[in-house]
């Protein structure tokens, strides 16, 4: 095989993507599974990553030997101990000196901002605001994890909209928009009663899954009128907008225009980009926003690729 592959993975807290490639940049798969967050599922995301990679290997007949450069672009990679457990796994399956690990928001980055210019505005289950300064300096606003103050991401919203109903629980079926809220929560944790409810919790630990997948639904009852979830919409935007204007004030170009590259579910969401738009009208001149179709496991990919010097078209 005269091309040299490569393998990129972008590992978030609802999905995981990863890439087969090659130096020609031709694409020869890509596989999707759940999510990888490192800090979120711990040794769950470690068993997850395996086994994505070696599903897509085997899919394509090719073993691990024939990658020249494996790269992760991993949610949660702050967590130094299940960083570690990563890389005895990858040591084990003898990858770890072709293996580069980086956090999602950076291979996204080097997808969507290739010049270093402009913003990251990452909002799916979590949130993180990334740029780089002249000198090439990372700044970054928020992006600490979902139970350490990030606010405005899609689990923020789904937690926020799962507690104004759990506070009003005593008149949730008399409020349509409550009830809207509680069909949705029902249909979502698989119950037909609030005891339900609190039963399901109760007895799984891991409900950060069931309220990072309510974020999309508060966005939908928020544009269909549901005057509650617009009201949670709002907050979350307007809490963005904060980390954007600070990243912003801190490289010098806050009331100029302004390129936000934006990556994530909830972000992509145009009702949500509106209402994040109108949070800051007032403090730039244009708003630019710049999407891509490719996936930031490609910049994982090509990073690592960089890394072992390989020229990748």
């Amino acid at each position: 095989m005269n091309n040299q592959l490569i393998i990129g993975l972008d590992g978030g807290g609802t999905k995981t993507t990863c890439v087969l490639f090659d130096d020609k940049g031709f694409t020869v798969d890509t596989v999707y599974d759940k999510g990888t967050n490192l800090y979120v599922f711990k040794d769950q995301a470690i068993d997850r990553i395996l086994f994505i990679i070696r599903s897509i290997l085997e899919k394509n007949k090719v073993n691990y030997s024939d990658v020249a450069a494996f790269g992760f672009g991993l949610a949660g990679i702050s967590d130094l101990d299940i960083r570690e457990k990563l890389l005895k796994e990858l040591d084990r399956i003898n990858i770890t000196k072709y293996s580069l690990l980086l956090s999602d928001v950076e291979a996204a980055y080097k997808v969507l901002c290739p010049n270093n210019a402009g913003i990251l505005v990452n909002v799916g289950t979590g949130i993180v605001c990334f740029a780089r300064d002249e000198e090439g300096n990372i700044i970054k606003e928020a992006g600490n994890g979902y139970d350490k103050g990030d606010l405005g991401s899609g689990y923020w919203l789904g937690k926020e909209i799962f507690s104004r109903l759990i506070l009003n629980e005593a008149i949730a079926l008399e409020d349509s928009e409550l009830n809207q809220i509680f069909e949705v929560v029902k249909s979502k944790f698989g119950v037909d009663s609030f005891r339900e409810l609190y039963g399901h919790i109760e007895g799984d630990t891991n409900i950060f899954s069931y309220l990072a997948s309510l974020g999309e639904d508060t966005i939908d009852l928020a544009e269909s009128g549901n005057d509650i979830a617009l009201s949670v919409v709002q907050e979350g935007t307007r809490y963005v907008s904060e980390y954007i204007k600070a990243i912003s004030e801190r490289m010098k170009s806050i009331n100029s225009d302004v390129m936000l590259s934006i990556n994530g579910s909830v972000i992509k969401n145009n009702f949500y980009r509106n209402l994040l738009e109108e949070s800051l009208q007032y403090d730039f001149n244009n708003i630019h926003w710049v999407s891509s179709i490719l996936s930031p496991a490609y910049g994982a990919g090509i990073m690592a690729g960089n890394y072992k010097n390989i020229n990748i078209n």
